[in-house]
């Protein structure tokens, strides 16, 4: 049998001065991770016993950062349960980069830490023998902890007797299957299946230590969530935060519907919205980590394309994730340089920062828009049973306008045929469908011009409310297909980010999709939508 003898070079080399101590911890660190089979496992045990030895004198940002790097070629089951007893943000990286067999991680976990499991738990491509080892180990990992300054602490790296024993076990797996023993090898198809919680949730409270590893929830299974990281952004298909809660989190400020994923089981997988605070042991001041909410997005801020069935619905769901993740720090520290958080800021570089912020939420405003208009292109567009009234909708609409027509110097009048019926949609369908038309034909106006809109109820069994909307003179010449084709009317900082067109197809699509319709008659928009039915077979219209 040949050994490979670089480890063991290694190892005789004289422990030197603290920089020739961090490169002999790498190398090892390295080394080790191939799960070398030309290793001698006597001097395997011996490089994860110095490893040990020299995890108390390496720092722990250097610690992490090499097993950061080592994500893809961890290959070693031994050197897995070692790390995995190292500080979360070590732990966490190993166990993210780790590629082990179904067996083998089936043999560590019930040697490693609560919190380690819990990193475990939020891997996707856990096989059945690691999935009933974490089952039969659950009870004891959600048992609440007797002491907080207990469960606060760092989890001890596992002792040199786990390890050997570790290392003979994966040496005999080895032999075992290099000589085809089937007695070894073979697998008991007596695996229960992944258990999916019936409910989704829509609500967590949580909290987490101060690395921002989730410690503590409420709502939903402790398993789904705890170990999760709030304090570095998600990569890939991984759980996480967007750059701007990760941001916000170095930074020890409070998050507001920070963007963050979750993996796992279907009732809390997903994307969700954080809403949290710092907190601070109040003696010393030390900070202690964070406490908050995770929702589920509204209607409103859905940028996410769920999977579909067309090739083109997946490379939008790709390019809007790609697009969001930088924007929503580009946005994050817009507001910071303009609200002057961390000090004074001339007066010229909160202008330019203003500006930027405007550039990026128009952005994420078109994002939401293309995304929705992909979701109904695919089928995949759910809409919320609900009802709106009519006089709420028009001071909505009014307030969210405000700015927009003071801008251009336009006009907007928005008056009701009394009694209207509530709509027979949810509110932020209605205020979005009707913010997005007037909001794309208001910039189309030319300064000084008055916009009409007024509402009406058409009674009857099927009850329908109507929106007539006066077109401004810039699109009053133009036909339907015209209207619906056309491209950007102008360059304007404020201008639609996709066209006036794509606007007004989106609104149409929109109102479709809850039995309505928008269509161009008399110089004139029109939108159509359901009514709640009163039972009623006529209505007196009145001027209001």
């Amino acid at each position: 049998m040949r050994f490979d003898d670089r480890l063991e070079t290694t190892l005789r080399q004289a422990d030197d001065g603290s920089v020739g101590l961090y490169a002999k911890w790498q190398q090892l660190v390295d080394m080790l991770a191939e799960n070398s089979s030309d290793f001698d496992p006597v001097t395997v045990e011996s490089g994860l016993q110095k490893v040990r030895q020299l995890m108390d004198i390496i720092p722990a940002t250097l610690r992490e950062q090499c097993v950061r790097g080592l994500s893809g070629r961890l290959r070693s089951a031994p050197l897995m349960l070692l790390l995995s007893g190292d500080v979360p943000a070590v732990a966490a990286a190993a166990v993210r980069g780790a590629r082990l067999s179904d067996t083998e991680w089936a043999d560590i976990v019930p040697h490693m830490s609560t919190r380690a499991r819990e990193y475990v738990r939020n891997r996707r491509d856990i096989g059945p023998m690691t999935l009933r080892a974490l089952r039969l180990l659950s009870s004891a990992d959600s048992a609440p902890a007797c002491d907080k300054s207990e469960a606060e602490t760092v989890a001890p790296a596992p002792q040199v007797l786990q390890i050997r024993d570790i290392v003979e076990r994966i040496e005999k797996l080895r032999i075992a299957r290099e000589q085809h023993d089937p007695a070894e090898t073979s697998v008991e198809p007596l695996i229960e299946q992944p258990v999916s919680f019936a409910e989704p949730i829509d609500q967590i409270r949580f909290e987490t230590d101060q690395h921002g590893t989730i410690s503590w929830i409420e709502g939903a299974p402790a398993g789904a969530v705890v170990g999760v990281n709030i304090a570095e952004p998600a990569f890939d298909a991984g759980a996480g935060p967007d750059a701007y809660g990760a941001a916000a989190f170095r930074q020890k400020m409070p998050l507001e519907n920070a963007r963050m994923r979750l993996c796992g089981a279907p009732a809390i997988a997903g994307d969700w919205r954080i809403n949290a605070v710092p907190f601070f042991e109040p003696a010393s001041g030390r900070f202690n980590g964070y406490r908050g909410i995770l929702r589920r997005p509204n209607l409103a801020e859905v940028a996410h394309i769920p999977e579909g069935d067309t090739h083109d619905a997946e490379n939008i769901q790709q390019l809007l994730h790609e697009l969001r993740t930088p924007l929503g720090a580009i946005i994050g520290f817009s507001e910071i340089i303009e609200q002057q958080l961390f000090g004074p800021v001339t007066e010229e570089y909160r202008t330019i920062a203003g500006n930027i912020l405007h550039d990026a939420q128009r952005l994420l405003s078109g994002f939401d828009d293309l995304s929705t208009a992909a979701k109904i292109e695919t089928g995949t567009y759910v809409t919320e049973v609900g009802s709106t009234d009519c006089d709420w909708l028009s001071l909505r609409l009014a307030e969210r306008l405000r700015a927009l027509s003071n801008v251009l110097q336009v006009t907007l009048n928005l008056e009701q045929a009394h009694p209207v019926q509530p709509f027979a949609l949810d509110n932020h369908l209605a205020e979005r469908l009707f913010s997005r038309l007037l909001s794309a034909v208001i910039i189309g106006c030319a300064p000084g011009e008055i916009l009409d809109g007024r509402f009406r109820t058409e009674p009857g069994l099927n009850a329908v409310n109507r929106f007539v909307l006066t077109l401004p003179k810039k699109l009053i010449d133009m036909d339907e297909s015209e209207l619906f084709g056309s491209g950007p009317l102008d360059d304007s900082h404020d201008a639609p980010l996709l066209g006036l067109g794509f606007s007004l197809r989106l609104v149409r699509n929109l109102a479709r999709n809850v039995g309505g319709d928008l269509r161009f008659y008399n110089q004139a928009l029109i939108v159509s939508l359901p009514a709640v039915h009163d039972g009623l077979t006529g209505l007196k219209d009145e001027e209001g």
